[in-house]
């Protein structure tokens, strides 16, 4: 299990039904500013017009859309800019006689909102800056349109000030939001742990039932003071190199491998296997390894044999020495391609190359 969720998704703001609502305000914002003023609008006013719609369509968007919490700075900088140019252009595109505050108000509700949506990811600071801009700029064209100050002023201040509860709900929100997902991910980790702890104990029981079939016999012989047969003994013996193998060399523990040992070393084959990596053998290179060991063991009938994995950083992986009459063998298993592969070096005089 894995935490993956974010702060937007958190936050609702990849639910449908506000993409929805947006959608639907900004569509009832390009109807309310396509009715007509009581003045007709110059072309570059409906160009205006245009580039402002589009202007705050794409910062909602982009702010509804990223993933990134906080809103990168980037991002942000690109959402301040664009929706305080498009709302600078819709006012200049309203014509010089307008007197209607619904017309006159839409594209501040739109930003509003916004400003709103840039606090919930945030980014309250830019939000709030850009807001001033925004009053400057409605103080502005107030002036210009024959009006005055205070009342730019108070056409703004209506709109920016629904921005107030956004920010209050962010501030309260968003650090528990953050606890919950740190609360989380503790409980994940502690549910991994536990997991683990109980998979390792019901291993080592299972282990210990299994020596304990496996050795009682013995300890009862012994308990009754019996005496040990020669095949007994032999048993004993390679139980005794089976328990050894899996603690110097786990690397190569298999069930396939273990037989192999044990038949080896029934027919008189010296053998030990280290394992002097810090991990076990990944799922692909285990059947490499464990699938070359039992096929050496199959083909010895005398001899040593000694297979070593190596530490992590070596240029090799793994190497199976076999010593014979005839000569030694080493077989060397590297990684080529980024696929382990064995190969092959003989010398007829006995002589093999040392690794350290």
């Amino acid at each position: 299990m894995t935490i993956d969720v974010g702060m937007p998704v958190m936050l609702g703001l990849r639910t449908r039904r506000l993409h929805v609502a947006v959608g639907i305000l900004l569509l009832a914002y390009a109807a309310v500013r396509a009715t007509a003023f009581v003045d007709p609008r110059t072309g570059l006013q409906w160009v205006l017009e245009a580039l402002a719609a589009v202007g705050l369509a794409v910062v909602a968007n982009r702010i509804l859309a990223g993933g990134e919490d906080p809103l990168p700075y980037r991002s942000t900088a690109a959402v301040t800019v664009v929706g305080v140019a498009a709302v600078t252009a819709a006012w200049w595109a309203i014509p010089q006689t307008a007197d209607d505050w619904v017309q006159v108000g839409a594209p501040l509700v739109v930003f509003a909102v916004v400003a709103g949506l840039l606090t919930l990811r945030g980014r309250s600071g830019a939000a709030w800056a850009s807001c001033g801009v925004v009053l400057v700029s409605a103080v502005w064209w107030s002036v210009q349109h024959g009006g005055t100050a205070v009342a730019g002023g108070q056409l703004t201040i209506r709109m920016v000030m629904a921005l107030l509860p956004a920010t209050l709900m962010a501030w309260l929100v968003r650090p528990m939001i953050r606890l919950t997902g740190a609360l989380e991910v503790r409980r994940v980790a502690a549910a991994r742990s536990a997991a683990v702890t109980r998979a390792t104990a019901v291993e080592r029981a299972e282990r210990l039932r299994v020596f304990g079939e496996d050795v009682r016999p013995y300890l009862q012989k012994v308990a009754d003071g019996d005496e040990f047969d020669e095949e007994s003994a032999i048993r004993a013996h390679l139980m005794e190199q089976g328990i050894r193998d899996s603690v110097r060399g786990a690397g190569w523990c298999s069930p396939e491998t273990t037989a192999s040992l044990a038949a080896a070393r029934a027919r008189g084959v010296a053998v030990r296997v280290l394992d002097d990596s810090s991990t076990a053998p990944s799922s692909d290179d285990a059947p490499v390894l464990h699938t070359e060991l039992a096929a050496t063991l199959a083909a010895a009938s005398s001899g040593v044999v000694t297979a070593r994995i190596l530490p992590h950083g070596r240029e090799d992986v793994a190497v199976l020495t076999v010593v014979t009459a005839d000569g030694v063998i080493r077989l060397v298993a590297a990684r080529r391609n980024g696929v382990l592969a064995w190969s092959t070096e003989t010398s007829a005089d006995g002589s093999v190359p040392v690794v350290q």
